[in-house]
């Protein structure tokens, strides 16, 4: 089989095998009556770009959704992402065009060293973000769909963790290593693993609207994923957490 035969089989595959996940009920009735609309989405960089950009594929696919998503990568740590988002939406002609979409940050907190003080910019700030962060990295989030992640972690031990869950050194910002997380790990546990870690936090009075160095492992990266499978087969609503339920 020629390579681009094989990569073609492969993505066929694993939007196959996302399309078919099947959400909890109680998570199915969160969404079922609404629609996700529109909305923007500000990456830190590009694994985060190219990992959803994977469920929007499958948003694409059922003609059915009214849904039009766009993600940018700033390519920055997370103040970089609020300036770039920023700067972005200053411009005329995209506030215009973008007026009405819902607009998410997303990023790790790894850096910068005030990462609480970007935190709470980006909440301050009149363009009503959700901040959808991961501590220390997003690989945080990516490998929850291997295994249980409860307890502190360093990028090298999150790089080390995934690199035998693949069976190769991982690689950030690669297609194929996406499309392998993709395929071969489990979204569901990894949903179950982020709320459990936010359930833990929130009995411990802790939140990342003032407490986000105290939250490794952390990742509420699930409540955007959520929304994006579930809008490959039903429609649904906008349902992120926000500091004032916390």
């Amino acid at each position: 089989m020629a390579p681009y035969q094989y990569l073609i089989t492969t993505f066929c595959w694993m939007v196959i095998k996302l399309a078919r996940t099947v959400l909890q009920a109680s998570r199915q009735s969160n969404f079922r009556d609404a629609n996700i609309g529109h909305m923007i989405i500000f990456c830190e960089g590009m694994t985060e770009k190219l990992y959803l950009e994977y469920f929007v594929s499958i948003i694409n696919k059922n003609k059915f959704n009214d849904i039009t998503i766009k993600i940018e990568s700033a390519k920055g740590n997370a103040s970089r992402v609020l300036k770039y988002a920023d700067s972005f939406l200053a411009d005329e002609s995209n506030n215009r065009k973008y007026s009405n979409y819902k607009k998410f940050l997303v990023f790790d907190c790894d850096s910068p060293p005030n990462i609480q003080k970007t935190i709470n910019k980006m909440l301050a700030s009149p363009n009503q973000y959700d901040i959808l962060a991961s501590n220390l990295l997003f690989e945080t989030w990516l490998l929850m769909h291997f295994e249980n992640v409860n307890t502190k972690v360093s990028q090298k031990y999150i790089y080390e963790k995934l690199s035998q869950h693949l069976n190769h050194e991982y690689e950030k910002a690669n297609p194929g290593v996406i499309r392998e997380i993709l395929a071969n790990g489990n979204i569901e546990e990894a949903l179950r693993n982020a709320e459990n870690l936010s359930v833990k936090y929130s009995q411990r009075g802790l939140n990342i609207c003032k407490s986000i160095k105290d939250m490794n492992p952390y990742t509420n990266v699930n409540e955007l994923v959520e929304q994006l499978l579930a809008a490959g087969t039903i429609k649904m609503n906008h349902h992120t957490s926000n500091c004032s339920n916390k």
